[in-house]
């Protein structure tokens, strides 16, 4: 409760950072509407889980390789200006959703190339932004605050969009998806317009991703792309096939869960701030990969909610640290703050796209729920995150 103190008294969050927090807690509440149900609805549209793997696994191993040509877009336009755009890209995203029924294999080529665009388009410039707004002492309470206004927002979402779609069909959810994205372009407009440049060639961006020095920070955030994918594209989808596709049932349960998360968000990211990030991220990581290794034997609807209230409370040791360390790391890059952004998400690409392939493979000879121990090993690679940025802060570039 530390942070709503120090919100009310205006010591979290500056001007800047609170436009930066709105236009993004909107995006995740418009997530929330299909954060559970998206792989769903590519699985009953496209009717195949290895053919919706291959859709995760082009799509993030494109962006594996655009990720610098979209950083290098900052120089030419702006990162405020490409940051904006990202937005309207990702509701032609959910347009060309809407009408994936109609034609599946044209919208979903289509669906996928919009996506990768949108990625170019918006994370560099998000952590970039981040990075440079936030405040290193503040951090852990910072990203508490943002996650506790999303999942307190998000309680309901999930029940009310398992109910719409049950009525309605996807359509509906959809559109009112889009209508929200736009909304989060107009905090977007008080943002400072800052001085970022990405120095890096193509080339040169390689050789930083395949060099010796980063190789703990390749192995820490690969693990976190995979367990990443594995709990918003997998389990989603094996919840859905246990529940025998009751999208309201599925629904309750993850707003039930997310109420239980909210105030341990809270804390978490008040004492985070407190306390060693490294020893709390590492404890958590622990009991986050156990957490895995008991869904792999869940079979009813009971067992889902214990089961993922306790990874949630665990999610909240492990995410809250790790992402203040990550901002740190990217400070700490100094003027290079896009460089280590894009060398981030492209070891969180890498990532996905291996444990993709590593799932595609063990389908063939296991059932999909015994495959989550890919997100339990994957999990505790995070506590290889180097101390450092990739280079020291320093006015150079």
């Amino acid at each position: 409760m530390f942070i709503l103190k120090d919100y009310q008294h205006k010591h979290i969050l500056p001007p800047d950072l609170a436009s930066l927090y709105t236009s993004r807690t909107i995006i995740l509440v418009a997530s929330g509407f299909l954060g559970l149900f998206l792989p769903v609805f590519l699985l009953i549209n496209i009717k195949s889980l290895e053919l919706v793997l291959l859709y995760y696994l082009i799509g993030w191993g494109l962006y594996l390789f655009l990720v610098a040509p979209g950083a290098m877009l900052i120089n030419k336009f702006g990162i405020k200006a490409v940051f904006t755009a990202a937005l309207p890209v990702l509701a032609l995203y959910y347009a060309t959703l809407y009408f994936l029924p109609g034609d599946v294999l044209v919208f979903t080529v289509l669906s996928m190339l919009v996506l990768v665009l949108y990625r170019m388009l918006y994370w560099v410039p998000y952590h970039t932004e981040f990075a440079s707004l936030s405040q290193r002492e503040n951090r852990g309470k910072q990203l508490g605050l943002l996650d506790f206004f999303s999942s307190f927002l998000g309680i309901i979402i999930p029940l009310v969009s398992g109910f719409l779609i049950k009525e309605f069909g996807f359509q509906l959810v959809f559109v009112i998806v889009i209508i929200l994205i736009f909304t989060a372009m107009i905090p977007l407009r008080f943002l400072p317009r800052l001085k970022v440049r990405y120095s890096w060639s193509y080339k040169k961006t390689w050789q930083e991703f395949f060099s010796r020095k980063n190789r703990k920070m390749m192995l820490a955030y690969m693990g976190d792309g995979a367990e990443n994918w594995v709990g918003g594209a997998l389990w989603p989808i094996f919840i859905w096939q246990l529940l025998e596709g009751q999208y309201l049932t599925v629904g309750a349960i993850s707003s039930v869960i997310t109420l239980a998360a909210v105030v341990l968000k809270l804390a978490v990211g008040d004492y985070s701030d407190k306390f060693s990030k490294r020893k709390m991220m590492r404890i958590g990581s622990i009991l986050y990969a156990f957490g895995w290794i008991v869904k792999m034997f869940i079979t009813t609807a009971f067992q889902i909610f214990l089961a993922s209230t306790y990874h949630n409370f665990a999610l909240i040791l492990l995410r809250t640290p790790l992402d203040a360390l990550m901002y740190e790391k990217a400070a700490d890059s100094g003027h290079y703050v896009d460089e280590y952004s894009t060398l981030r998400e492209m070891f969180l690409q890498l990532g996905r796209v291996i444990v993709i392939v590593a799932v595609l493979l063990l389908l063939r000879f296991l059932p999909l729920n015994l495959v989550f121990f890919l997100a339990a090993i994957a999990s505790l690679l995070v506590n290889l995150l180097p101390h450092h940025g990739i280079y020291e802060k320093t006015g150079v570039r």
